[in-house]
């Protein structure tokens, strides 16, 4: 393809999107209360207890095996604080997207359990690298949780507007062994964290899920709030040096060397936290059995 091509391809996913159905306004709502600071958890679980479904989600996410709390948790308002407000958004926006981008199509490019695996083992990641930064800037784990969870969320639009060409696409990266969003370029001029800026800007997501999506594979031109972006980045890698990728030995993505170095994780405790999601991957079918739920 040219470059003239390439600047129409990128207009029609743009005219594409707008199809695409905004969020649930519960979901909107939700997400704009909970990124407030003046919000409480009694506000929180006022707008949660509007919708049944998202209610029964938050009690049983609260109560499962993912979180271990050693009592029954039975009000809406106790799940959020125990929870929190990061959490619940991780929550109800994957399960808003999964209901959005249901099972495969006639068109069986991505699988939806990988998918959502990857993404929910790369947000365990983000959790706990963020757990075990040792320098002067804090990051929320539960907002690096959420950002793990986002991430690869384009993907799903390539498949949905373009599943034969991203059929090939997926077929070249196995076949050549090359990064996924490499060839997404090569081919089609954009990748998957291009498309997330996109979808961000339509559903009007918050600044450090946005952030994440456009750059977890190049943190080194993020724009803002880099160490989320740096975290999410090595959390992506770990979750592909466990073998969580869409398919059985996925290519990695590269790594960037500054990474750790910004974070302050030397390669030992990098090596600690890989080794501590092997013991909690099985933990995460209760998040998505739940989120799928």
């Amino acid at each position: 393809m040219n470059k003239i091509s390439y600047d129409e391809r990128y207009r029609q996913f743009i005219e594409n999107m707008s199809q695409l159905p905004s969020l649930p306004a519960v979901v909107s709502h939700l997400i704009k209360v909970v990124s407030s600071p003046e919000t409480s958890a009694e506000d929180a679980a006022q707008i949660i207890e509007k919708d049944p479904a998202l209610t029964t989600r938050v009690l049983r996410l609260a109560n499962s095996a993912f979180y271990g709390m050693p009592r029954s948790v039975s009000s809406v308002q106790s799940a959020v604080v125990i929870l929190g407000f990061n959490t619940i958004k991780s929550l109800v926006l994957s399960a808003s997207v999964m209901q959005m981008f249901p099972q495969n199509g006639p068109i069986h490019v991505l699988d939806r359990v990988r998918f959502w695996k990857h993404s929910i083992v790369c947000a365990v990641a983000a959790k706990n690298i963020a757990q075990n930064i040792l320098n002067f800037v804090f990051i929320d784990p539960q907002s690096a949780f959420c950002a793990g969870i986002m991430h690869d969320v384009g993907k799903l639009i390539f498949e949905l507007f373009a599943p034969k060409e991203y059929a090939i696409i997926c077929g070249v990266s196995r076949k050549k062994n090359a990064p996924l969003f490499q060839v997404e370029r090569a081919a089609m001029g954009m990748n998957h964290a291009d498309i997330g800026r996109i979808l961000s800007d339509k559903w009007g997501l918050p600044l450090d899920l946005e952030q994440t999506m456009v750059y977890h594979h190049d943190p080194q031109t993020a724009q803002k709030i880099t160490e989320l972006v740096a975290v999410v980045h090595l959390a992506d890698l770990m979750t592909h040096k466990l073998n969580c990728g869409l398919w059985d030995e996925e290519a990695l993505p590269h790594e960037w060397d500054r990474a750790r170095s910004i974070l302050s994780i030397d390669d030992a405790r990098y090596e600690r936290i890989v080794s501590s999601l092997k013991d909690e991957i099985d933990r995460t079918k209760d998040f998505f059995a739940i989120i799928a739920g």
